[in-house]
């Protein structure tokens, strides 16, 4: 008994488990990428044989606090984090078995006391000679297999089986003709880009939430049709027949015939023929008075398996009273209700379903109205609320109260989240939470962060005793000063994001190729640069709503066509402006980019032409020449696209983006008045479609700035244009001040165009890094000359740097209106930003910090302005207005920081255990490089231990958003699953120290790099690989660059080199 307990308690047995934990839970993100959720969820996540790995490793947790004695005082902070994974895990547990969730639809000035199941379940309710029988149980089913289930029910002494045969995730139903068969309609819906295909059985009804489809008698669906449209199909004379509460057009597919049906007038229904009612159209696809459904399964490919709301296909067997039969459970799984099956076996009567069952509340939520704001300019939601009344009767209490997200309602031990709303904007979509598990999971989280940060700062620690080697007052008030940097942030964080353009066509243009180019070069040429800068301050509003200076849009749109922000030397204020006025010389001039050269040799341009003029990409009869290679490129999917259709589809935004110009589509500087959704238009749009008072205002204005141009242009004086100008900026100020952002704003936003101080960081970091790397090793093979003057001046730089680096992130969080962590490119900024941050806490310990942190920060902001980042500011989206992301992303963001800090410093020693020879060093040198070793692998751990604080509580403040924001504080996202892998490879190198067999210096620099691979996955392998809420290639993963695979082989080779002189003295 004892050899099993201290193999169970043992350290050994922790790094294990958490591996094996880890190992499952990664590989689970590829079944869900390749087979969707549910496979995941039963193969993995929701399987008996995780939940014993995470029962083992709780009880080797609370078995290592007794081993270890964490609760002696010196111990205190160790005990603590190490006691709140225990909370961590009861709280779980409960939410796992007694917590559920669902979703809850609502229309405005409806009552509404049930939900939905998230989870499906399998539903079996028997009758026999009047008493009925009921049994309900979770039924997540695979794609993949491991499905077997038995299901029984006692029926007065004979068990009613219901058995698992077979499970097709993705059919469709094709109806048949059946002597025995009954009633059955199938019919396509759509209402806009939604499409769907329902069944419709006598006594069925769908409801879409504004819309409901129902084959039975509208008065016999009690009260809940109020508010709603219908369409009512019933059976007359041996015919179908449909009516609706709105008029309704059809039009006949075979002959084009057409017509309309008048409200509350019944008209025999016709297969083949199209139906519009209140913006939803639909055809009935067959219609049989005796028909049954047939099941076809679906192509088997990756969409159709991740669909988690697929229509899919349960086969069960059942069984009574020595009768068998076979019945087919047709459903969606969790969060929809399944399609009844009834049948007759022997005398009792069956009735089965598969999908989300129905949950009763004790109570009734009214919608009073829902709100929506969008952004300005866009059809994209800024916001959106539920004003609803809590209705309690037992208590008499009717309470009203405001949802909207991360805004949720807490009552009667439920919490609703605002999730979604109907298209019509006129009822809303709720999540709904049940959960007694958030407080021990809370307590958790508390004692988590509390014993993590207390462990900082305990001299008795593991971190302790290291940082005192390292001088333990300066590194202190350096810890001090990262912490007050991390958690002092403001909390406030505002509006949101959306949107992209749509999309146009590009028309066909047809200009004299035959030219003077001297000619136009001079005319482009003169437009005033300070002029055009003076342009560069009026406010334009993009297509995401966002209101911005003039040379923020420039300045994308020619880094964007031409990939460099002047062109003939004029700046890109200059080059847009230019183009908009003289849309026809420009089109000439040759200034787009371009690379491939079976691109090249159709515009038929030179291969060492690097750019071509707009002109070029249309033939003698002004056709499109890409037009069908561009229609190519986009019906491919994205993994199997080459590099031609890459740069084609490139080659047509740039092509667009000009179109935009040329044409003043681009230009929205004119706010209508009275506009609901405070939308600016460019001058075409405005000349056409605004009020006839404002269209004489803005052609005054426009009259007086074509002179003022035309005068500049021919003498110089561009006073009249300037003063044109100005008056632009009033009529802004008079029409559109309620979304006009500060004179403030718009003069930083314009100072951060003029600085770019990220891209001038790179070559700084880069300096500062590869300095202290050459003193390094001018230390080695220099052990008497004294560096330390040289070590201050690069410490020196590194922080002057930092400072610039905060300012620039500074600044645009005060441009963006937002914390600059929110998309891709600012979260590599951020990254680099705490790499800084490290090198800081521990510049003065060592030149291998600061040799690791310049590089490393280097890189991460040279590979944020490689060019497959968008670094545009954007608006954020509604769930993103929390002070929950601010803290979530830049606590977890910093984590990488510190861990990357760690594999850097991890290469550095693999380099210097590489070189370690005494035959080519001699005796001296090796005894520095490893005095080297030992300073930079105690760095390595402190840089470890602070990283796998952060990311631990950054990622349990993420859990706590998600549970503020939507209900559930984990959701097995591959994001959050793979941020818990990182955990766990970091824990378990960590806890090697534990282990003196299986620890090493060499061990210990190898881990610690190898470890970033999980960060890296983390990172950019989830957002471009993998599909879920945090993905950005929804499993369509992109060609990894062929400079990845030369970096692993040579880390490899590295690892390989170093391993023979891993022994130090």
């Amino acid at each position: 008994m004892k050899t099993v307990l201290d193999v169970l308690f043992s350290m050994k047995t922790t790094i294990i488990l958490m591996l094996i934990f880890g190992a499952a839970v990664g590989i689970a993100t590829f079944i869900e990428n390749d087979f969707g959720r549910e496979t995941a969820y039963v193969i993995v996540y929701g399987s008996k044989w995780l939940e014993f790995v995470m029962v083992l490793l709780t009880i080797n947790l609370i078995g290592n606090i007794f081993v270890y004695k964490m609760w002696q005082p010196k111990k205190l902070p160790v005990f603590i984090f190490h006691l709140s994974f225990v909370f961590i895990f009861i709280g779980a547990a409960i939410t796992r078995y007694i917590g559920y969730e669902g979703m809850m639809h609502i229309r405005e000035g409806q009552y509404q006391d049930t939900m939905y199941s998230r989870d499906p379940f399998l539903q079996i309710t028997a009758e026999k000679d009047g008493k009925k029988y009921h049994k309900e149980e979770p039924m997540m089913l695979s794609a993949i297999g491991f499905n077997g289930f038995e299901e029984k029910i006692d029926i007065d002494g004979k068990p009613l089986i219901v058995r698992y045969k077979n499970y097709i995730k993705g059919v469709k139903t094709q109806l048949q003709e059946d002597p025995e068969g009954k009633p059955i309609i199938t019919l396509k819906a759509s209402s806009g880009m939604d499409t769907v295909d329902l069944t419709l059985k006598e006594g069925t009804v769908e409801d879409f939430g504004s819309f409901v489809f129902l084959f039975e008698n509208p008065d016999e669906y009690k009260g809940r049709l109020e508010g709603k449209d219908f369409v009512f199909f019933y059976i007359k004379d041996g015919k179908f027949f449909l009516k609706s509460n709105l008029p309704v057009k059809w039009l006949r597919m075979a002959d084009q015939s057409q017509g309309s049906i008048e409200a509350g007038k019944e008209a025999e229904l016709q297969t083949g023929t199209l139906y519009s009612v209140s913006g939803l159209n639909f055809v009935v696809r067959q219609a049989l008075l005796k028909g049954k459904e047939k099941v076809v399964p679906l192509p088997r490919d990756r969409k159709v398996l991740q669909n988690s709301s697929v229509l899919s296909a349960l086969f069960v067997d059942v069984e009574y009273d020595g009768n068998k039969k076979e019945v087919v459970l047709l459903g969606r799984g969790g969060g929809t209700p399944g399609i009844p099956a009834d049948i007759q076996i022997g005398d009792l009567k069956v009735s089965l379903v598969w999908g989300a069952t129905v949950i009763k509340l004790p109570f009734q939520i009214y919608l009073e109205d829902f709100v929506l704001e969008k952004y300005p300019g866009s059809n994209k939601a800024s916001s959106y609320e539920s004003h609803v009344i809590v209705i309690d009767e037992r208590n008499g209490l009717r309470m009203p109260y405001r949802i909207y997200m991360n805004h949720p309602l807490n009552y009667g031990g439920y919490k609703f989240f605002q999730m979604s709303y109907d298209p019509d904007e006129k009822g809303t979509v709720l999540s709904v939470n049940h959960d007694p598990g958030v407080l021990p999971t809370y307590i958790g989280y508390g004692l988590l962060a509390l014993g993590l940060l207390l462990n900082l700062f305990n001299p008795k620690s593991r971190f302790g005793r290291t940082l005192r080697m390292l001088n333990r007052n300066d590194s202190m008030r350096s810890l001090l000063a990262l912490l007050f940097l991390l958690f002092s942030v403001s909390t406030g964080i505002s509006h949101a994001y959306p949107g992209m353009q749509e999309d146009q066509k590009k028309e066909d243009v047809s200009i004299p190729k035959k030219v003077d180019m001297n000619e136009i070069i001079n005319t482009v040429k003169k437009i005033d640069r300070d002029h055009a800068d003076k342009f560069g301050t009026v406010p334009v509003q993009s297509s995401d709503g966002r209101i911005k200076p003039f040379d923020t849009l420039s300045l994308e749109v020619v880094n964007k066509i031409h990939g460099g922000d002047t062109i003939l030397g004029l700046n890109h204020n200059q080059v847009v402006l230019g183009m908009f006025l003289m849309p026809g010389p420009w089109q000439y001039i040759k200034m787009i980019k371009v690379k491939h050269p079976a691109i090249k040799k159709v515009l038929g341009i030179p291969q060492d032409e690097k750019y071509f003029a707009f002109i070029d990409a249309y033939d003698e009869k002004g056709m499109y020449k890409f037009a069908s290679a561009v229609e190519q490129a986009q019906r491919k999917n994205p993994a199997e696209r080459n590099t031609f259709d890459k740069e084609i589809l490139k080659l047509d935004e740039r092509l667009y983006i000009c179109y935009l110009v040329f044409t003043g589509e681009i230009l929205r500087i004119f706010p209508k008045e009275n506009d609901p959704n405070n939308t600016w238009y460019g001058p075409r749009d405005a000349l056409t479609t605004f009020p006839q008072k404002q269209k004489e205002e803005i052609q005054l204005i426009l009259s007086n700035y074509i002179h003022g141009v035309q005068q500049g242009l021919k003498n110089g004086d561009w006073t009249k244009a300037n003063m044109a100008i100005d008056d632009i900026k009033q009529f802004q100020k008079k029409y559109g001040s309620a979304v006009l952002p500060s004179e403030t704003r718009l003069k930083a936003e314009i100072l951060y165009n003029k600085l770019i101080i990220f891209e001038r960081l790179i070559p700084v970091y880069f300096l500062i890094g590869f300095i202290a790397l050459g003193v390094i090793f001018a230390q080695i093979f220099n052990p008497r000359k004294n560096f330390q003057k040289a070590g201050l001046v690069i410490v020196v730089l590194l922080f002057l740097a930092f400072l610039v680096h905060t300012f620039g992130l500074g600044l645009r969080w005060y441009v963006a209106d937002h914390a600059p962590w929110t998309d891709a490119y600012e979260s590599m900024l951020f990254i680099s930003w705490a790499v800084a941050l490290a090198g800081i806490v521990f510049a003065r310990k060592s030149l291998f910090v600061l040799a690791s942190t310049g590089i490393f920060a280097g890189v991460f902001l040279f590979a944020a302005h490689l060019g497959w980042l968008d670094p545009q500011i954007t608006t954020i989206v509604p769930v993103l207005k929390s002070y929950w992301l601010l803290l979530h992303v830049s606590v977890l963001t910093a984590s990488y920081g510190f861990l990357g800090l760690s594999a850097v410093l991890g290469i550095l020693i693999l380099i210097l255990f590489a070189i370690k020879s005494e035959k080519l060093l001699g005796k001296e040198r090796v005894k520095r490089i490893e005095e080297g070793i030992k300073e930079a692998i105690k760095i390595n751990e402190l840089s470890l231990i602070i990283g796998l604080s952060l990311i631990i509580v950054g990622n349990f403040l993420g859990a706590i958003w998600a549970n503020e924001s939507w209900g559930r504080y984990w959701g097995w996202d591959p994001k959050e699953t793979w941020t818990a892998v990182s955990v766990l490879v970091y824990a378990a190198i960590v806890h090697l120290r534990y282990v003196p067999e299986w620890y090493s210096v060499y061990k210990m620099a190898v881990f610690s790099t190898l470890g970033y691979f999980a960060i890296l996955m983390t990172y950019f392998g989830v957002n471009y690989y993998l599909s879920g809420l945090h993905s950005y290639a929804a499993g369509d993963p992109v060609p990894i660059p062929t400079w990845v695979y030369w970096a692993v082989g040579s880390l490899g080779l590295l690892i390989i080199l170093a391993y023979r002189n891993r022994k130090l003295s």
